[in-house]
């Protein structure tokens, strides 16, 4: 993707109607935000109003059912979706599901980084994301067949894959995009953009993507006006510039703490899941950096005690996530992975986008990393994103944590809805990734997965819940296990108190 810039350039300021006039039939469109936080409502709106069809959708999450990704899928605007998450969209699935249009679904961080290579001019790249999954060896969704049960009428071909130092990668092609809309906080009319909280997330990586790019803002200053060193997006990546009278700033998920609570536990602490976030809490480890995923991880911040030293990262673009806001302290700017309103800490954090994020994480810069699940095998598979037939939301982030080579804890319910085991022999859902789980957590008992001579990997029983017996959790549990001599009852994190 190679553009000319001129010179003495100045992006134009115009109306979010003006701004997409020519947002053409088939066009590529990358899309900033993460759920709803640093989301441009206005332009999509004004997209949705151009009627134009066939259209291409970049973004990290389709969120939005009234505004956003929803409108564009429910008016049959779209060809295809490029993304990582549709969950929390029932009109965006229900459209998808009728084979109304593709998705090709991208782990987070390979998406942000395809994006990320479109603008540097670079046309592909090999990452460990994805290897051993549908991602590498084809079979991911990409078109349904009307009608129900929900099927699959077209999977995705595989990928090249390529060795390099003794680690599978897998071939990734750059993402470019005709047109992408942003939104920041301010912008000079030289186009800089400053972005304020978690907002820059996809928004700069779709910026540098795009042919052109279209930036809501919250204010247009004049040019000297912002600090240099404010400057997140340069303004030679931005083209137009809207400022609406009344820009929507909202969060998907506003989650709040009780006044006179130092967490958002609330009465829950006894709650199965609660237990299991309790219990996980007790494997971090003062000086950690960790990374806690959506459901049941993101539950465990509750329970690290406020004297230890750790600092939680989120993919969004946090690295220092503080407690869930009173609610005078509710800003839909800040958010963490999980889409649910945060605060940073107070003892120091760090705001960037996206592709810093998984940088950190695929790095290897981070210590622990804990992940909800729907499967997870005797030898350590994970599989937590599609259930065939009943359940689809995407692999978000977790393809990426699981290779980053921290150590990976699958924090899940021992037994699904039905009262199946969720601990299988062979994990019969796509998985998320191979022998990379050390431990799981369950309300019932702790498992670790232990490496033998020769590389065979299995579990074996550590803890189980109080009142329980190894009968028990054998008759609940598909795939075999051995049991450790030093079998003790499950230990748990303390409640924290009012303050």
């Amino acid at each position: 993707m190679l553009r000319h810039t001129r010179r003495a350039f100045r992006p134009r300021v115009m109306s979010a109607a003006e701004s997409v006039q020519d947002i053409h039939d088939g066009a590529t469109i990358a899309g900033g935000g993460f759920g709803f936080c640093g989301f441009p409502f206005e332009l999509f709106d004004a997209v949705n109003a151009t009627k134009a069809k066939n259209l291409t959708v970049i973004g990290a999450t389709m969120g939005g059912v009234d505004s956003g990704f929803g409108p564009l899928a429910r008016d049959g605007q779209l060809k295809k979706a490029i993304t990582t998450y549709v969950g929390e969209n029932p009109l965006f699935t229900q459209h998808l599901f009728h084979g109304e249009f593709e998705v090709e679904f991208c782990p987070m961080g390979t998406l942000v980084d395809r994006l990320r290579a479109a603008g540097a001019g670079l046309p592909a790249f090999y990452t460990p994301t994805g290897y051993g999954t549908a991602v590498a060896e084809g079979r991911l969704p990409v078109r349904f067949a009307p009608g129900k049960p929900v099927r699959v009428a077209e999977y995705s071909q595989p990928r090249e894959t390529r060795q390099f130092n003794g680690r599978w990668c897998t071939l990734e092609m750059a993402l470019p995009a005709d047109f992408a809309l942003v939104r920041a906080w301010k912008a000079d009319r030289r186009g800089n953009l400053v972005f304020r909280g978690t907002t820059q997330n996809f928004n700069l990586a779709s910026a540098k993507a795009a042919k052109v790019c279209i930036a809501e803002v919250e204010e247009i200053v004049e040019c000297g006006e912002l600090d240099p060193k404010t400057v997140h997006l340069p303004g030679v990546y931005v083209h137009r510039l809207v400022c609406p009278p009344n820009i929507r700033r909202a969060a998907e998920f506003v989650v709040e703490r009780k006044p006179g609570f130092s967490t958002g536990t609330g009465k829950n602490a006894h709650a199965s899941r609660n237990l299991i976030a309790r219990r996980a809490a007790l494997e971090i480890k003062d000086g950690m950096t960790l990374n806690l995923g959506i459901g049941i991880p993101n539950m465990v911040a509750s329970y690290i005690p406020p004297e230890m030293d750790v600092v939680l990262q989120g993919e969004n673009g946090l690295l220092g996530i503080g407690p869930y806001p009173l609610p005078e302290e509710v800003d839909p700017d800040i958010t963490n992975a999980g889409k649910q309103t945060i605060t940073m800490s107070k003892s120091g954090a760090s705001l960037f986008d996206s592709a810093e994020s998984f940088s950190m994480i695929r790095g290897g810069h981070l210590d622990l990393t804990m992940l909800g699940a729907l499967e997870v095998s005797g030898t350590g598979d994970i599989a937590s994103w599609w259930i065939p037939g009943k359940l689809l939301k995407g692999m978000g982030g977790a393809m990426d944590l699981v290779v980053c080579g921290c150590k990976t804890i699958v924090l899940m319910e021992h037994t699904d809805r039905e009262g199946k085991s969720r601990i299988v022999e062979n994990c019969r859902a796509p998985v998320t990734g191979r022998d990379c789980v050390e431990m799981i957590i369950t309300d019932l008992a702790v498992f670790v997965v232990k490496k033998a001579a020769g590389g065979v990997r299995s579990l074996v029983l550590t803890e189980i819940a109080e009142g329980l017996t190894v009968e028990e959790v054998k008759l609940k549990t598909e795939a075999p296990f051995a049991v450790s001599a030093d079998l003790k009852t499950m230990p748990l994190a303390p409640v924290p108190s009012q303050v």
